[in-house]
Formats: structure tokens, C-alpha cells, sequence
């Protein structure tokens, strides 16, 4: 079940470069050790229910102690070897063992082996587990310790470790009450949560001197009501927009725009086959640009953009849902904007650039 988020993490390395940016962006000096402690928190949880006589799938303490244990020795040496074998340059340059994330690895350990033991008892533990598992692996990018690829590698890393303790303990000691039938996956109802991030161009014309490309990554929610055929969907972004100019010597990057991106869409949900499907969707975008600046002063003389700017666009996401409460979608669609991002060349007439953008994304999702 975690296979498809390590592969994930493999192809989330194509985005390492684009996230930092994002860091640098508008957390350039963020430095707090919050993600040493919040990494244990889910799996001292489990432990703090367990010793105040709370009943999980286990039938004792030790069964639980064993399989917590099984899952953290699973946990520090996967990644203990990939670390050391791959070398992996941190992005800070303070050593070469940055793949995979140790820290989001551990939290999403502790994350499942909290929702395994309490999970199907008490399912609202499961969006504060992976929300707290999360937030450990933010903290390690916000920190500038580890690449996006790295942290998603992590979880899946940590997902699999989690389950292979259960697997071990459910040998030693007889099965656990662990609920295995799987969940109808169509139609969907309830919430879910995904982390897109996405990367797009806006369109010019063919052989133009000027263009500009975007980054963002965020946090989405989807919420199907029950017996009803669409989901409604929600989006916040921090989005970062930079113009570049062609030249004789490669792409020159003239200018920076800081942005929060909000969108509210509607869509369907259609199921293609078994637990894979194609969300097709419309959504308005309201983008409020809280920065701008200008690299090369000898390039752009100003730029000028309105500090709002309301558009829409189509999106469609095939995604695949590997578990109950674990799936993978790639977003790809077509935004419009009515105003143009406007910017005046020094020495030169000024330049316009159209509201139409594509964008590919790509995220994980959790269903609550």
C-alpha cells in the first residue's frame, strides 16, 4: 500500500528546485525545531490512549509495544540504508544523507500506527495524525533540511514500516481485529484533503522574447455530500510567478511576483476502473499578489499587475486510491484571466501577457 507514495517521492524529486524556490520565496530565514518533538506526537498518543485503558485492535499491551517496536527498527533502517547509500546533498549543503527524510518518515510511522490501533474506533484521529505527520515534513522543508522528494519519500517510507510492525506482531501473536474489507470507492462521499503542487506557464506566442511560468504548493479540501453527484472543492496556494526573457546566452529572469492563490470549484467524480477515477471539474481562482520584485533593473524598468486578479478554468485529475484513506492524483488544467501581467522593457514598448495559463500538478490525498 505505501509502494505507490515511495514512487511518488521518486517522481516528487522532479519538483525539489521548484519548492525551495517557493521557500526561499516567503520563508527565506524561517529557522524552529518544532519537527524534532511533533514527529513522536501521534505515537505518543497511541501509547498515552493504550496506557489509559483504551481498547484498540490489539488484545494487550505488549502486542501493541511489539508492533510499535517491529515498525520503528523497520523505520530507522530503511532509511538508514537508503540515506547512506544514495548521499543525497541537503539542501542547506550540510551533508549528503538528506534522502530520504528521517523526521517525516518517524512522524508518518507514528501517524499509522496510531490510526492502525485506533483508527476504525475513533476516525476523526485519523486527519489529526496525518495533519501533525504533515506538518513535520513542512517543517522540515520550511527548515531547509530536506527536498520535497525527500519528504514524500518519507511517508510512504513511514506508511509501509507501520504496517509491516502490524503484519510481524499479527504472526507472533495471532491476528488483530484490524478491519481489512476495503471501502467502496464510487461513488465517494465525505472529505478529503490533497497537497497540490503544481507547475504552469501562462500562454505566448510562438517565438516571443518574453514569458513567465509559476510555481505553487498548497493545500486543497473536496467535500461530497451524501447522495449527491458532485463534490465541492476548495484551494489555498502560495504561488510564486517569474517572468523570464530569451536570449543569446539562455533564460534571464527579470522578474518575481508573490502571490495567494484561492479557488472554489465544482466538479465530478467518474470512475474509470476498480479504485482508479477522473475528477472533471470547474473552479473560479482569485489571485492577491503580496510582492513583486524586479531581478534585473537593466532588463524591466517597472512591471505592473492589478493586487487582485479573478479568472476560471477547467481542471481534470485522474487519481488512483490505493487504500481506504490513501490516493495519488495529477491535476492538469486550463486557467483565463481577464487582466494581462504588464511589465515595460527598459528602453522598449511595454509588454503584455495574456491571461490564458496551463498547469500540471501533482498531490497526495487523504480521505477522511
Amino acid at each position: 500500500m505505501a509502494a505507490p507514495i515511495v514512487g511518488a517521492g521518486f517522481l516528487q524529486t522532479l519538483n525539489n528546485q521548484y519548492v525551495r524556490e517557493l521557500r526561499f520565496a516567503y520563508y527565506p530565514r524561517f529557522r524552529h525545531r518544532y519537527d524534532d518533538y511533533l514527529q513522536f506526537v501521534p505515537l505518543a498518543g497511541q501509547l498515552g490512549l493504550r496506557l489509559a485503558g483504551v481498547r484498540g485492535v490489539t488484545d494487550n499491551v505488549l502486542q501493541m509495544a511489539s508492533a510499535d517496536a517491529v515498525a520503528s527498527l523497520t523505520m530507522l533502517a530503511l532509511t538508514s540504508a537508503i540515506k547512506y547509500t544514495a548521499r543525497v546533498e541537503r539542501p542547506d549543503g550540510s551533508s549528503r544523507n538528506s534522502f530520504p527524510s528521517g523526521h517525516t518518515t518517524m512522524a508518518f510511522t507514528s501517524a499509522e500506527l496510531l490510526n492502525i490501533e485506533y483508527g476504525d474506533r475513533f476516525p476523526w484521529l485519523r486527519p489529526i495524525s496525518y495533519t501533525v505527520a504533515t506538518a513535520t515534513g513542512v517543517g522540515r522543508l520550511l527548515n531547509n533540511r530536506h527536498w520535497i522528494g525527500d519528504v514524500v519519500t518519507g511517508a510512504g517510507l513511514g506508511i509501509l514500516s507501520a504496517h509491516f510492525g502490524y503484519w510481524v506482531t499479527d504472526l507472533l501473536f495471532g491476528r488483530s481485529r484490524r478491519n481489512h474489507t476495503p471501502s467502496p470507492l464510487f461513488p465517494r462521499e465525505g472529505f478529503l484533503l490533497y497537497l497540490p503542487i503544481e507547475s504552469g506557464t501562462l500562454h505566448t506566442k510562438r517565438g516571443a522574447e518574453w514569458y513567465a511560468v509559476s510555481r505553487a504548493f498548497g493545500l486543497g479540501v473536496e467535500y461530497t455530500p451524501p447522495s449527491f453527484p458532485l463534490f465541492l472543492q476548495a484551494q489555498a496556494q502560495l504561488a510564486l510567478h517569474r517572468i523570464y526573457r530569451h536570449s543569446k546566452t539562455g533564460e534571464e529572469l527579470g522578474a518575481e511576483l508573490k502571490g495567494i492563490r484561492l479557488q472554489l470549484g465544482l466538479g465530478k467524480d467518474l470512475s474509470i476502473w476498480e479504485d482508479f477515477g477522473l475528477n472533471v471539474s470547474t473552479h473560479a481562482r482569485l489571485i492577491r499578489y503580496v510582492g513583486q520584485d524586479v531581478v534585473r533593473p537593466e532588463e524591466i524598468q517597472r512591471v505592473s499587475v492589478p493586487r487582485w486578479r479573478i479568472g476560471m478554468g477547467i481542471e481534470l485529475a485522474p487519481h488512483w486510491q490505493f487504500t481506504r484513506h490513501l490516493g495519488i492524483r495529477v491535476p492538469c488544467g486550463v486557467d483565463y484571466f481577464p487582466s494581462s501581467l504588464r511589465f515595460m522593457p527598459l528602453g522598449g514598448e511595454e509588454v503584455r501577457l495574456r491571461g490564458l495559463s496551463y498547469y500540471i500538478s501533482s498531490s497526495l490525498e487523504v480521505h477522511l
